[in-house]
């Protein structure tokens, strides 16, 4: 009874600390960041992947927290493992894009050390939060079908809201074929090569979720179960 009680101590403690932190950098990323960021431009901080998958990632959080006060509560179980996919396009992509430069020179210049701490959490650390949450904390992959609907919509939603609603109502960054993508790179990017590229980071989420499942199998066979 004793290390159980230790466990649930430990469990309610990560969970403050996961909703702390997502509460504070999608209040700095998306709110603060709409108002001077991106101020004027349509669609404001959630024209970024990262900005839609730090919100999600905050609202696990939320319903992880409340689960403390109603353990009975699980309605994220189903948003769970769709995020752990999108999550790790958005690190992977990241990453890889920053290295090859496909985000312009600049960027970060004028940069403070909480900017690239804030940078960190949103393109890594809130990702392993995440992970830790979702296989330790939960049972998730109960039903494939919904589960990778969920990521599906989430995938498409975002396509959309790109191609319909940012691109078409925002007049930079501009590149050599298009304007109003928020990346730049995407604006030297004829449709045939929007498809191909959407079509990619498909196939990378379909990895990175298949990934996430036989990662939490894995867990389920080799670990105690957190609840």
């Amino acid at each position: 009874i004793y290390f159980r009680q230790i466990t649930m101590n430990r469990k309610s403690i990560f969970r403050v600390v996961a909703f702390v932190l997502a509460g504070y950098f999608a209040f700095r990323t998306i709110v603060m960041g709409a108002y001077f960021l991106d101020e004027g431009r349509w669609g404001g901080s959630l024209m970024f992947l990262s900005n839609w998958n730090l919100l999600i990632n905050f609202i696990i959080a939320s319903c992880a927290l409340y689960r403390e006060y109603d353990p009975k509560f699980n309605s994220h179980n189903l948003l769970l493992p769709a995020s752990m996919g999108i999550n790790i396009i958005v690190v992977i992509l990241y990453w890889v894009l920053r290295a090859m430069g496909a985000f312009g020179d600049g960027t970060e210049d004028g940069w403070d050390m909480f900017d690239h701490l804030r940078n960190l959490y949103v393109h890594l650390g809130t990702t392993v939060i995440l992970f830790m949450e979702a296989i330790f904390f939960n049972k998730i992959f109960g039903n494939l079908k919904q589960e990778y609907g969920g990521y599906m919509v989430i995938f498409i939603s975002y396509i959309i809201w790109l191609e319909a609603f940012v691109a078409p109502n925002n007049d930079e960054p501009c590149g050599s074929v298009s304007c109003g993508f928020p990346y730049l790179f995407i604006n030297d990017l004829s449709v045939t090569g929007r498809i191909i590229f959407y079509f990619g980071v498909w196939m990378l989420g379909n990895f990175a979720w298949t990934f996430s499942y036989y990662l939490y199998q894995y867990k389920e066979r080799n670990w105690v179960a957190g609840e």
